[in-house]
């Protein structure tokens, strides 16, 4: 048999964050949000880890790579063991891949880590405007872990793939966004850019079917370059197409299972225990659960495949530059699934 390409595992190693964007559920979703309990949170233990990284590398065989991103909703950078979730994966031949909104201070662990990839995801320069939607967080402390990180990668002669995810916004499309890419470039690291989601799915859901959000989600829509019904529309000639988002695999910190990366709600776990249920039964749970048929008839799959990207490109290039930005959208469609560093 011919081994596929690769296979993502979405693995939660922190169950929770330091920030409270509101873009995110760790900081829209409010206790009244749930179906039955409010979501738990977390650490995932190295050892259950490690059993999970052993099931993963038993029933993956048939794939060229796997790609283990330690994280999801929640912020892997305040796991005191991070180096060594990096070293289990490195050890079973895994490729590893970290998210991080950098409001932190172990910087030299994460570079002494050494990840295959690093992703740092912000929404300004100026405090004001990144805080808007960078809830919690301090642009100043982003900016100067990103010349700590470059300043520790040289020092210890470490090379790994750094990218600079800009969240673009009505609000820090323009100085703030040049001074990021500046900043990106000089250090040698990858600018990209992207428009933001409502998340998670529910909240997007309950939004398009006129349900009432609370005044910072709809502040937080009127920031929106493409709002969630003008992503519907996009969505509709493209929405027949499956859902790649199905192959992928979320496993929470506690080692439940999640339907898929946009839910939040553990109502919508397919697994309570990652190391019970064969590969093959989660996928077949994941491809006949409720949920999905609700989003992929609106189409939201589409859009959150990127599928339909060459018109989401000339629709986010035309906003930018109504809004007088002068940075156009910037190797965006490499963000998150670029895998050059296989």
């Amino acid at each position: 048999m011919m081994k596929q390409a690769f296979c993502i595992y979405f693995v939660d190693i922190v169950g929770t964050c330091n920030l409270r964007c509101p873009s995110c559920p760790v900081g829209n979703y409010q206790d009244t949000d749930f179906i039955s309990s409010p979501r738990p949170k977390g650490f995932m233990e190295l050892a259950l880890f490690e059993d999970i990284l052993d099931k993963i590398k038993q029933e993956s065989r048939h794939y060229e790579h796997i790609i283990i991103s330690v994280y999801n909703w929640g912020e892997p950078l305040l796991h005191p063991k991070l180096p060594q979730f990096i070293e289990a994966i490195r050890a079973r031949g895994f490729i590893s891949e970290i998210s991080t909104n950098l409001n932190v201070k172990n910087i030299k662990a994460v570079v002494t880590a050494s990840p295959n990839k690093l992703i740092i995801s912000l929404s300004g320069y100026d405090n004001h405007i990144y805080s808007q939607t960078h809830k919690k967080g301090h642009s100043h402390l982003v900016i100067s872990n990103l010349y700590k990180l470059r300043y520790y990668m040289d020092t210890l002669k470490t090379v790994f793939p750094v990218e600079v995810s800009y969240h673009l916004y009505k609000h820090n499309i323009g100085k703030d966004a040049e001074r990021i890419r500046s900043i990106s470039h000089d250090l040698g690291f990858r600018f990209v850019s992207d428009f933001t989601f409502l998340m998670p799915l529910e909240k997007n859901l309950k939004y398009l079917n006129g349900g009432q959000l609370s005044p910072q989600d709809e502040e937080l829509i009127s920031l929106m370059l493409i709002k969630p019904e003008e992503q519907v529309v996009l969505a509709q000639p493209d929405k027949e197409i499956d859902c790649s988002l199905r192959d992928l695999n979320v496993i929470n910190f506690d080692g439940t299972t999640a339907l898929c990366c946009a839910v939040y709600d553990y109502q919508y776990n397919v697994a309570d225990n990652f190391l019970t249920v064969s590969q093959a039964e989660l996928e077949e749970r994941k491809r006949t659960h409720p949920l999905c048929q609700t989003c992929m008839d609106k189409g939201l799959h589409v859009i959150a495949t990127a599928a339909p990207r060459a018109k989401l490109d000339k629709l986010i290039n035309e906003r930018l530059k109504a809004l007088g930005s002068k940075i156009q959208r910037d190797d965006s469609h490499l963000r998150n699934y670029s895998f050059d560093y296989i």
